[in-house]
């Protein structure tokens, strides 16, 4: 046989046998030949695509100008020298330039308050895999290499406030215009850092999202515009001025507190809420309310100890003593002379809270307190003992256990469709709703500490109308004709279940 020419197997021919091909065919067919033909041609071209092109991308680099205290090459080289070269990548060196921009842009008299979250917000910390021992935040990053100096700590309490820095002595009066490449993802964290922020703060309170709509709707009534300018010529024209913007303006911020938990005392009863008049709803004697449980977490904790029972048992009688004191009538009025009136009230409420957040040794000398210290001398011993490093400390563990029953309460509100707005240690809403939230509060303090407390006028009762009866009923009184053997036994039966349910707040789970 004689040789033939074998077909080509080359795209090109390939590509040209085809189309020769769907030529000759009739027109119904011809128009599949051709769909062929270009997913074919689209294939090779894909394939004829350059597979080792450079791998330079320069239009994802975005020059952005920022203001600085130290450029880009200086601050790499200097968290080398500081051994934190964990922060040394592309990344972590841009979000520290954009960090120093932010609190460049944002100091005010020569200091800037700027809490972890919005730091992260611009620059993640590093995982404890990267970290290996060194500095996982961005802000005290900032402050082991010499640019920020540490002015105030954060608070976490009842008043929460970010912790404040101010540059350095030899960056303070330092500003450099910096031109630094961001990739994509610093660009868009520069874009979206408030958003991201708001939705970490929503994501950590719960209550907060609900809770900034239902300040938008808070007002002044007519009758505050007077105090209002009162107001501006005295010494708190500050404060007041950021309350009154807040509430006109509608720009509101919430932490723990809110824009108007520095509404002056004489302004709070012209405030409303769309339109209505707003009811308090106040814990009596806060912090006084939680003792008990500072004396039940120690007790609990000393109980692990051996031969402690005789401390243990007189810690809980005084407990149960406190708890006692607190749930019925009125604390402040309990040390007054007899017959006091409010203003004998109001004064030794003012000594008493002064006494128990005040340093020890001054508080020792007044006659009210150590008459409190013979009436409960182990609690006392408690609070003195958390005061003896710094008088302080009790009264941010006191405000934040308030902090966390009003969230609660505030919570709880919201998932009734009940707007309340806390205001230190307090819930206002509208007056309809005064006696559900002074409950909903009532309710957590009682949670949390066994006490009955009173809020906005209103005594809290873990009981129902039926328990408190069976609970009052004398099984040793003289017997009822009208009431049946059955009817007694049961009854009976409800004091006892009622008994074992008021034993159970000073239970380890309560």
């Amino acid at each position: 046989m004689g040789s033939q020419a074998r077909p080509t197997t080359r795209s090109a021919d390939f590509g040209l046998t085809v189309r020769a091909a769907g030529d000759q065919l009739r027109p119904d067919a011809k128009s599949a030949y051709n769909t062929i033909n270009e997913k074919k041609r689209l294939h090779l071209k894909l394939e004829k695509r350059p597979q080792h092109e450079t791998k330079k991308h320069h239009d994802i680099i975005n020059p952005v100008s920022l203001i600085g205290v130290i450029s880009e090459n200086e601050l790499r080289k200097l968290l080398k020298v500081k051994s934190q070269t964990a922060w040394c990548s592309r990344v972590r060196v841009g979000g520290l330039l954009l960090l120093i921009d932010y609190l460049l842009r944002n100091i005010r008299d020569g200091a800037v308050s700027i809490s972890a979250d919005l730091a992260r917000s611009y620059l993640s910390k590093l995982r404890n895999s990267c970290a290996a021992g060194g500095i996982k935040e961005p802000l005290p990053l900032l402050c082991e290499i010499g640019i920020l100096e540490l002015v105030r700590p954060a608070v976490h309490a009842h008043v929460c406030a970010s912790a404040v820095y101010r540059f350095a002595e030899k960056y303070k009066n330092q500003r450099l215009q910096l031109r630094v490449p961001l990739t994509p993802k610093l660009a868009s964290k520069l874009a979206s850092a408030t958003q991201r922020l708001e939705a970490r703060l929503n994501r950590r309170h719960p209550y907060r999202q609900k809770l900034l709509r239902d300040l938008s709707e808070i007002s002044f009534a007519l009758e505050a515009r007077p105090l209002i300018a009162a107001g501006m010529r005295t010494n708190r024209r500050d404060v007041l001025r950021a309350v009154v913007d807040s509430i006109d303006l509608r720009e509101h911020f919430v932490q723990i507190t809110t824009s108007v938990s520095n509404c002056p005392r004489e302004l709070q009863p012209h405030l409303l809420l769309n339109e209505k008049p707003l009811a308090f709803c106040d814990i009596c004697g806060a912090h006084w309310n939680f003792l008990p449980k500072l004396l039940a977490d120690r007790l609990r904790h000393v109980s692990k100890e051996p031969n402690r029972q005789k401390y243990i048992a007189d810690g809980w009688r005084e407990h149960d003593r406190l708890t006692v004191l607190l749930s019925d009538g009125d604390f402040y009025l309990a040390w007054c002379e007899a017959g006091a009136d409010d203003n004998e009230r109001e004064k030794k409420k003012e000594i008493l809270n002064i006494l128990i957040h005040g340093k020890n040794g001054r508080a020792q000398k007044n006659p009210l307190y150590q008459r409190l210290t013979s009436e409960f001398p182990i609690t006392l011993a408690i609070v003195e003992d958390i005061k003896r490093q710094d008088h302080r400390n009790l009264s941010i563990q006191l405000q934040r256990l308030t902090a966390d029953a009003i969230s609660a309460a505030l919570l709880e509100l919201q998932s009734k469709g009940i707007a309340a707005i806390p205001l230190v240690d307090a819930l206002i809403c509208k007056r309809g709703y005064h006696a559900v939230v002074s409950e909903a509060i009532g309710k957590q303090i009682f949670l949390r500490t066994a006490v009955c407390a009173s809020v906005g006028g209103i005594r809290y009762s873990p009981l129902t109308e039926i328990e408190e009866q069976a609970l009052a009923f004398d099984e040793t009184a003289a017997s009822d004709d009208t009431m049946t053997y059955d009817e007694w036994e049961a009854l009976r039966a409800v004091k006892c279940v009622t008994a074992l349910k008021l034993l159970r707040r000073r239970s380890p789970s309560s």
